[in-house]
This record gives structure tokens, sequence and C-alpha cells, in this order.
């Protein structure tokens, strides 16, 4: 990324998985790991590399003992990796303090129900973990906050904000049956957390047989300047489009929008209400190309903010790299 208008690959890793979802650094960026699914062997979990040499990282280590079933999302924070179990629906905590020796030292996870267990998503800021808990909402715990004297190691319940999918829903519902829903993710930005709902339909849309997947969701902005009480005081919801990961960076929100591509949107000032309605879509981004593994269909799984660059990366096209420039009023 030297010259980022010309990328350049400068290493891989290759391992035996299908799908690497997450990558992240220790704060240092002396080690990073990343999360797999899909093994041939079904020993999934996540590996630890060693990123000193940042072109040419290496893999160290991998953790599989309690979590070969599959390791969607993780976070690493403080020597620990906050992940998601796929085969139990609980949030694991491993120790990285010795890299090259991973082992788990906590858990946590709601109560079964019949609608099932399962976490998508880890957040973790300042001592507190937000679990993204898909049929159970949005789940604050404290890992060493102070709050409630969680630690890592013996994870405590802060507060949990829950609501009815099926019912914010059934639009979708109405016109092609809903299929997967949740509490995708969410990301604290000082005193709201956006959480973001990934939506899909139980059957493909007439059109769409063979192209993408049609998304829908809603990103709720969240009040929690009492964590203890989190309430949902604004939204933000694409009329084209999903809603998936998110990035907040100064006052504005960077997400990926699946068929709908980049997306920024204004989150200034008092947030109430419909966001979109209020007119704060900033700016959007459809990336599309003719060259994709499914031509000229945008699929924006994210975005990552770094050094003045927007990152938006599309499942179909790879990835985008892009400055976002100021519009220039018009000359009366």
């Amino acid at each position: 990324m030297t010259d980022p208008a010309k990328p350049v690959i400068a290493d891989s890793i290759v391992i035996d998985a299908r799908l690497i979802n997450d990558v992240m650094t220790t704060e240092d960026g002396k080690y990073g790991v990343f999360s797999r699914e899909g093994a041939s062997n079904r020993k999934n979990g996540i590996a630890v590399f060693d990123a000193s040499d940042a072109c040419h990282p290496k893999v160290i280590a991998d953790y599989t003992a309690t979590v070969s079933g599959g390791v969607h999302s993780s976070f690493v924070y403080q020597g620990h990796v906050y992940l998601t179990d796929d085969a139990t629906g609980s949030m694991r905590v491993i120790s990285i303090k010795d890299p090259r020796n991973p082992r788990e030292v906590g858990r946590w996870q709601t109560s079964q129900t019949e609608h099932g267990r399962y976490i998508h998503d880890i957040d973790v800021k300042d001592g507190l973990a937000y679990l993204s808990y898909w049929n159970d909402g949005l789940n604050i715990v404290d890992v060493g906050n102070g709050i409630r004297g969680g630690t890592p190691e013996k994870p405590v319940l802060v507060s949990q904000l829950k609501y009815d999918l099926n019912h914010l829903y059934r639009r979708v519902d109405d016109m092609y049956g809903l299929g997967a829903r949740g509490t995708h993710t969410s990301w604290r930005h000082k005193n709201y957390i956006f959480i973001a709902d990934e939506v899909y339909a139980a059957k493909a849309a007439k059109g769409h047989e063979d192209g993408n997947d049609l998304t829908w969701g809603r990103l709720q902005v969240v009040d929690v300047s009492d964590i203890t009480k989190p309430k949902i005081v604004a939204w933000y919801e694409p009329t084209d489009g999903g809603v998936h990961n998110v990035w907040v960076a100064g006052d504005s929100l960077y997400m990926g929008a699946y068929q709908g591509g980049g997306r920024v949107v204004d989150v200034s000032g008092e947030r109430q209400g419909d966001l979109l309605r209020q007119g704060r879509e900033i700016a959007w981004l459809f990336t599309a190309d003719s060259a994709g593994s499914r031509p000229r269909a945008t699929f924006t799984w994210g975005a990552v903010v770094k050094d003045g660059l927007i990152y938006f990366n599309d499942i179909n096209t790879g990835l985008w790299i892009t400055r976002l420039e100021k519009k220039e009023r018009p000359v009366p």
C-alpha cells in the first residue's frame, strides 16, 4: 500500500479452510489472528501468525481444542482473543499472551432458547464486550471494565437489548418469506452503539436466481449513555440493499450494503429518528465490475478506514480503495 493507487500483493497465507472471515493484529502489530470455518479435517478454530514482518506473515500456532466446530468472528484485545464458537453458540476467550501456546481461559453464553443460540460477532472496547447474538439481540458483557467485576476469565453480563426481528422485517416475510435474520454486528462509538441487522429472504427473488441474493436490514442507533439501559433512538435503512459490516470514524459511518454497494452516512450531532429521511446519506459507491466473479453484480461486505482512505471489500469484485472528496457547491 506504499502507493494506494497501485496496491501490490506481497505474500499470502494458505491454510486448510473454506472461509477466513476475520483477520486482526495485536495492538502492537507483532502478532495476528484469523478465524477459520470449513476445514477439510473439521479442525477449525483460529490460527495465530507472526506479523512482525508485515509483508511476510507466518503462522506460528493454532487453537482448535474447544472450537473445532468453527469460528465465524474474532476480536483481539489486550492479549486475548474473544471469538464466536459456531458449535455451541458461546463466546470463548483464548489467551495469546504466549502467542505460540494459545489456551482457553473463559467462556460466556446466553440461555438456550427454542430459536437456538448463535453468536455472530464481537466488538471489545474499554473492557466491555459487545456481543451480537443473532436471536438474542445485543449483549454487553464486562470482561475487565469493572462495572460488574468481570474479567476475561469470568465475563459478567451488564445489559441486554433484545427486539422483535420477525415483526421488524415482516415486509420481507410478506414478499419473499423471511429467511436468516438476526443481530449481526455492533460498533461502539462514544455514547452510541451502531447495530447492523442481517436479513435474507427465504427464497430467491424473480430475476435473481442466478445473481446476487437480495438482502435487507436496518442499522439501529442505540443510546448507551446509561450502559445498563440501552435504548434504540435512531435508524438507517437502505431502500436498495442490506446492512452488513460497519466502521465509524469521526462523524461518519462507513458500511457495506451488500447489493447496495458501499455507503457513507452522517452520524454527527443528535441522532434521532429516521436518518435516511433526514438526508444523512453522504455518499455511495456501486462496486460492480464486468470482470468480477459475478459480472456487474455488487455485493459489498464492509469497509475499513485508515489514513484518509476507505477500503471497501466486495465478495464479487475484490478490494476498492477510495477517498471521500468534498462535494463542490455550484457557483450561483
